[in-house]
């Protein structure tokens, strides 16, 4: 279960890069969860990540910010199929 009141990304991005996303979100002490769950739309596999809504924007621009260091494409928050 996830903790309440939390916001759900999904990061379209490899698995070989998991372990890279989630080093770097636990720098940022409470910032964000990364998790092996993954969902797959149009063959696209998409992790899961758990923040708060207050460090939403905050999370998102990290995780965009990874992206000259490894293949990060959509975000999406929640259960939308957007791309943020």
């Amino acid at each position: 279960m996830p903790p309440e009141g939390s916001v759900e990304l999904y990061v379209e991005m490899e698995e070989c890069d998991l372990h890279f996303l989630d080093a770097v979100i636990k720098v940022y002490d409470g910032v964000a969860n990364v998790r092996r769950e993954y969902r797959v739309i149009d063959e696209e596999k998409q992790f899961l990540v758990y923040t708060s809504p207050g460090l939403l924007d905050f999370t998102v621009n990290a995780i965009r910010s990874l992206r000259k260091y490894i293949y990060i494409g959509k975000i999406v928050i929640g259960n939308d199929t957007n791309e943020s």
